[in-house]
């Protein structure tokens, strides 16, 4: 009878980390893509553009808009010429010189990771969009 309880038990633990395990691997980021893909700034009302950030998880559901850090280009890195940004993801051209400019915007892959807690370090999914600039 001691035997049957350990094997049961040891059956239970086994099952519920295989479904525990299961369900982190579909709660995780997948991909982050961003509306509109390219914009070009004369065509916005103030040259301001807004953009949105939308996240697709690995069990396929969607979140819209998805909580980001945006950056004008790879995050934690200094940049000579960049577009303005906001934390809402609206950019401007600023005073750079004409031409396409990336905008990034980057979350946790862990969704119970804050974005106000990310670092360079933190694993994360970026999405990319363009910014024209006359």
């Amino acid at each position: 009878m001691g035997k049957l309880r350990l094997f049961c038990s040891s059956l239970f633990l086994a099952s519920m980390a295989i479904t525990l395990l299961s369900c982190g691997n579909s709660n995780k980021l997948q991909s982050i893509s961003i509306s509109p893909a390219s914009a070009d700034a004369k065509d916005y009302p103030n040259g301001q553009v807004q953009f949105t950030a939308v996240g697709t998880y690995a069990n396929g559901s969607q979140v819209k808009p998805l909580t980001v850090l945006w950056s004008p280009g790879a995050p934690w890195l200094a940049l000579p010429a960049a577009v303005q940004l906001d934390s809402n993801g609206v950019a401007s051209c600023g005073n750079v010189p004409a031409g396409t400019y990336p905008v990034w915007a980057g979350a946790p892959i862990d969704p119970h990771t804050p974005v106000s807690g990310m670092n360079q370090s933190t694993p994360q999914v970026n999405g990319t969009a363009h910014l024209t600039c006359p």
